[in-house]
């Protein structure tokens, strides 16, 4: 009788000390997911928020600002005062770079010197009021266009950027070819050639479409209709040909001011995170015609440049990547606009 009372003794206590012999194999399986949930929380927080500084207006102007201009400055004649005025704007809202619009290219890869006649003229005076800022001459056109596979039209556009820099003493170009497709090699090879032919203390600035992680492309097919961005790959192959690289974060069908100002902080996080040899600019909307891809009430200077700003907090940007914004276009910032980038960035 005694046996048995301390063995059964024997087992209340095991059961009261440990519970059943699978108690201590679900303790370890449930620290094992409550780990595995905590690193995915920290992770999920990380990637969307992550750990951030707080600096605000004039911290991250560099005043090396950029701003595309319309055709007109370069083809149609402007009294002195006209240029005074146009050059003491650009120089109050810290622009450096001018992107002035002298083409399109023709399919041939020439533009007639028609098109850019009082240019000269134009950079004549400019430079009396002020010798800071930098003129590119921005040569766009659509690519399906342009046979980029053509030795003859390759040739002939480094021709033209020689024109500019040689015989018109800008400080490089600025190509808008839309859309590069990924792995364009005739694009890289258009590079390479412009590269020899102005020389490595001349800028070249390439204007491009935003970059989205693969496996950011991958999460948003899942939900919605979504384009294909350029690899990192061939991003890092421009970038490693280029001095610039001026991205256009706009018409993206984004309705919300909010989320239009998380995305441009993502941006310019990936963005100079896969950039090494060249500097980022942000190109920031500033006209209101609305149409199925643009929405002016979200896409605007004022949430896109508070999102640059959150970018450039973050603690995963590379800074040094950064040089500054870009404003599309001079003909459509208005006074309002041009206040809105001295309250919130300039310093």
């Amino acid at each position: 009788m005694k046996h048995r009372l301390k063995a059964y003794a024997r087992t209340v206590t095991e059961k009261g000390a440990g519970g059943s012999p699978d108690a201590p194999r679900m303790f370890q399986i449930m620290k094992y997911v409550v780990f595995a949930l905590t690193i995915a929380i920290f992770f999920g927080w990380y990637i969307a928020f992550g750990p951030s500084s707080n600096f605000e207006k004039g911290h991250f102007d560099l005043r090396q600002n950029a701003v595309w201009a319309q055709h007109a400055w370069s083809e149609q004649k402007h009294t002195p005062e006209e240029i005074r005025d146009f050059v003491e704007t650009l120089g109050k809202n810290h622009i450096r770079y001018v992107y002035l619009h002298v083409g399109p290219i023709d399919s041939t890869g020439n533009i007639s010197p028609e098109r850019y006649g009082q240019l000269s003229e134009f950079l004549k005076v400019a430079r009396v009021h002020s010798d800071r800022i930098i003129y590119l001459p921005w040569l766009g056109q659509i690519r399906s266009k342009l046979p980029l596979n053509s030795l003859a039209v390759r040739n002939n556009i480094v021709r033209l950027s020689k024109i500019f820099v040689e015989d018109l003493g800008m400080g490089g170009v600025h190509f808008d070819i839309e859309p590069i497709v990924d792995n364009d090699s005739d694009f890289l090879f258009l590079l390479e050639d412009v590269r020899k032919a102005i020389g490595r203390d001349k800028i070249i600035s390439v204007a491009l479409s935003e970059y989205f992680p693969s496996s950011v492309v991958y999460m948003a097919q899942k939900f919605m209709r979504v384009g294909v961005s350029l690899s990192k790959e061939y991003i890092q192959k421009i970038d490693s040909r280029i001095d610039q690289l001026v991205v256009m974060t706009y018409e993206n069908s984004i309705r919300d001011g909010r989320f239009y100002r998380y995305f441009l902080k993502n941006e310019v996080i990936w963005l100079t995170n896969v950039m090494e040899h060249s500097k980022l600019i942000v190109g920031l909307p500033t006209y209101d015609t609305e149409s199925d891809t643009f929405h002016p009430k979200a896409e605007n200077i004022e949430f896109g440049l508070r999102g640059v700003i959150d970018g450039l907090n973050s603690w995963r940007t590379n800074r040094e990547i950064f040089e500054g914004v870009a404003l599309y276009g001079y003909w459509t910032t208005d006074s309002r606009e041009w206040d809105t980038m001295r309250t919130l960035f300039l310093n």
